[in-house]
């Protein structure tokens, strides 16, 4: 059978406070494990939806091999709709799709092999009796998702009872980890560190701008660009999973400490309001976003260059004597 995959990687990675599918783990990145394990076992094409970021992660997996589509209403819409544009963008002999989001990096290859001989529309890795991910949904599951406009998302297609949903016992524990918050990407570091019996070390970089006050931060910077893409200070406020006030404290920061708008204010009425950036604040973001990426660029190569190989990877020590 045609075994193909597709990854969701269109969210804002709002809890997590950076983008999850570009965080390091080992010698990789997040969505670089997720590709490996899916490819290992066989999936080929690999479709990622894209959404927040885009143009950063697209760049970032350019030499990969994977195939791209882009959910332009990511900000507006949830996973299953990323999921349905991936599915679209398969070509039609696939029998077969591994469907996850980017952040599941660490299954390994062996539990997704067992999945695909496994019978059953829909087939869910379980770890102790609880569901995870990747799904594989064969050809009627295909159809349905592709389609489904119920409540609840995929999970809500598959509680409809319509589908014929096997849960295969795999004791992998990693079918059940993802990096949607701090504490869960460190989970995902540990148990790597368990499976390969040493850590490395990596580069977390936080870039804070500010005058008297920081306020140029990964988590403002992350508004200004929903108010951006939203048209509303409230809908980029829901979005992040901050509060309508915090989110106008940021904004007000920033102001006061810039000396400019970066953000107008449409007063409500029939169309309802909104929020857009100035000319200036979306200069701002655009700068922050120009600089961030030349530093984390030119420090991955220090990193590189300062930190030996023995000392990033621990297991290419040399023995002290």
């Amino acid at each position: 059978m045609s075994t193909a995959a597709v990854i969701a990687a269109a969210g804002l990675s709002s809890r997590m406070r950076d983008f999850k599918p570009l965080l390091c783990l080992g010698s990789s990145t997040v969505i670089g494990h997720t590709i490996d394990a899916l490819r290992t076992a066989g999936a080929a094409p690999i479709v990622v939806v894209t959404g927040y970021q885009s143009t950063v992660l697209e760049r970032h997996l350019r030499y990969s091999g994977v195939m791209f589509q882009k959910n332009e209403r990511f900000a507006q819409t949830d996973m299953l709709a990323s999921l349905q544009l991936g599915l679209a963008a398969l070509p039609p002999e696939a029998d077969q799709v591994f469907v996850t989001p980017a952040d599941v990096p660490l299954v390994s290859p062996d539990t997704l092999k067992r999945m695909l001989t496994q019978p059953g529309d829909v087939i869910r890795p379980l770890c102790h009796g609880r569901g995870g991910h990747p799904l594989l949904l064969r050809r009627p599951a295909i159809g349905r998702a592709m389609t489904w406009r119920g409540p609840g998302g995929l999970k809500g297609l598959l509680q409809q009872g319509v589908l014929d949903v096997a849960g295969v016992e795999t004791g992998d524990p990693a079918v059940l980890m993802d990096a949607d918050t701090p504490e869960d990407y460190r989970r995902l570091l540990h148990y790597q560190t368990r499976l390969r019996g040493h850590g490395e070390l990596r580069l977390d970089l936080q870039l804070n701008i500010g005058m008297t006050e920081l306020f140029l931060t990964t988590e403002s910077v992350q508004l200004l660009d929903m108010i951006g893409q939203t048209g509303s200070l409230q809908a980029a406020c829901a979005c992040m999973h901050i509060s309508y006030s915090k989110g106008w404290k940021m904004i007000n920061t920033m102001e006061r400490e810039l000396g400019f708008p970066v953000a107008l204010r449409r007063p409500g009425g029939a169309d309802g309001g909104g929020s857009s950036l100035t000319i200036r604040g979306a200069e701002l973001l655009a700068c922050y976003r120009r600089f961030h990426e030349t530093v984390s660029q030119q420090a991955r190569v220090l990193f590189d260059q300062v930190f030996p190989e023995y000392l990033r990877s621990p297991t290419g020590a040399k023995e002290e004597r």
